[in-house]
């Protein structure tokens, strides 16, 4: 089975290739596309230059017959002829024609070429690409000609048209824009569906991970209450303790521990099962804080079942403060942050809870003094089955889930919950809920 890490390598590595073939496929398409704008160029260019000659001289009416090497004329309604078979004479015609036309001085229109030009571009590739278009002589020719954008045809031997395509890749990705669109949203698509894949793989790997320490863990626990009700029930059965009775009042005192343990611990499983498949919906109503974190406070000083040198503190900004929130909610919210500062702390345990009016909201805050959570662990400390790093090698019972309980209920009475913690210094968490 694939580890988490080469899932990760692999995904990576197949998105990179995606991306990799998917720029070879557009810069070979640039090439080809690239090689036919310049190949048509110079076809059209040189049809360009003899429709420009032909509509000067008003070809229409003129006939040039060639035989045996000698110039003839008639007149004709429709064509040229050029016989004999030496069809590379027709460039002397060309050049011939062009040079009667510049000495009886009707020369080469240059804005008349680039128009027929343009015209005949748009037919064969459907857009014009963007150029310039200038005569030049000889000696400009040779020094541009080098450039594979620069494009020559004759006109005379002294004359020539260049045609220079600027910047054929904006006018390759202006009409390739539909196609290249279309490759990267496919291309993106396909990245989207691999990182969800990823990362339903990961969590799914997660979860299995999951199931089995959380079972291996949930089975301990249960097990340790369990076998220490069972054996101090079964010395209490055996009659054997009826004349020791400071023995007697220990099993007894044994068993009430063990029981609140194990009803804490089935407590939580229920609540937060239910916080994961329903929705919480609180009921509010007005609840004296005094009395109320009071209570809570003395449950946890009187059922001290870690037997740590437990001190719990509640602080009140002024008498008679009133809270509006679901006390059965708040309450498990309370005891869930208590039970984490006693158990993610030594031996000797501070805690301090806080009541306070801020912003005409209300704000309880329990500090303690335990291990801390570091600053990387502390951004997805809600989330669920996330403990610190601190704390995962310590053999600390738990699963990750208490938190994400207690972020729900906050969220639940449209409050917010926030952590002020560094490592080695102890935690705050901070509870705001609003007033009516």
């Amino acid at each position: 089975m694939f580890t988490t890490k080469t899932i990760r390598i692999f995904s990576v590595v197949g998105i990179l290739l995606l991306l990799v073939l998917q720029y070879v496929w557009f810069k070979n398409s640039y090439v080809l596309m690239e090689h036919d704008i310049i190949q048509k160029s110079e076809v059209n260019l040189t049809k360009s230059v003899e429709n420009e000659l032909y509509e000067r001289y008003n070809i229409k009416s003129f006939k040039v017959v060639y035989h045996n090497g000698e110039r003839a004329r008639s007149e004709s309604s429709k064509s040229k002829v050029l016989s004999n078979g030496a069809i590379d004479q027709s460039s002397d015609i060309y050049t011939s024609l062009q040079e009667a036309l510049i000495f009886m001085g009707h020369p080469c229109s240059e804005k008349h070429l680039d128009s027929i030009f343009c015209k005949k571009m748009s037919e064969d590739l459907g857009f014009v690409p963007k150029h310039s278009m200038r005569l030049v002589d000889i000696n400009q020719k040779e020094k541009n000609q080098s450039s594979k954008y620069a494009i020559f045809s004759k006109i005379t031997d002294k004359q020539y048209v260049e045609v220079d395509l600027i910047s054929p890749l904006g006018s390759i990705l202006r009409q390739a824009q539909i196609i290249m669109i279309g490759s990267i949203l496919l291309v993106i698509m396909i990245g989207i569906i691999l990182i969800s894949q990823l990362r339903s793989m990961l969590r799914e790997n997660r979860f299995v991970n999951f199931i089995r320490d959380y079972t291996h863990a949930l089975t301990h626990e249960l097990k340790t209450p369990i076998s220490g009700i069972y054996m101090s029930a079964s010395q209490l059965a055996s009659g054997k303790l009826e004349d020791r009775p400071e023995s007697r009042q220990h099993h007894y005192q044994m068993c009430k521990e063990q029981s609140s343990k194990l009803l804490t611990t089935v407590d939580r499983i229920l609540l937060v099962a239910k916080a994961e498949h329903s929705k919480i919906t609180p009921n509010i109503i007005g609840v004296e804080l005094k009395d109320f974190v009071d209570k809570i406070a003395e449950n946890h000083r009187q059922n001290n079942f870690r037997n740590k040198d437990l001190e719990i503190i509640t602080i009140y900004e002024q008498k008679d403060m009133v809270g509006s929130f679901d006390s059965f909610l708040i309450e498990n919210v309370l005891n869930n942050l208590i039970d984490n500062a006693v158990k993610y702390s030594d031996q000797s345990v501070k805690i301090s809870i806080s009541c306070a009016y801020v912003n005409n909201k209300l704000q309880i805050s329990i500090k303690d003094n335990g291990f801390g959570i570091a600053q990387k662990d502390q951004k997805n400390i809600f989330d669920n089955f996330e403990r610190g790093n601190k704390v995962q090698g310590k053999g600390i019972d738990g699963y990750g889930i208490g938190l994400n309980y207690v972020s729900k209920v906050i969220k639940s009475h449209k409050g917010s919950i926030s952590l002020i913690s560094e490592e080695g210094s102890g935690s705050e968490f901070i509870i705001v809920l609003p007033l009516k």
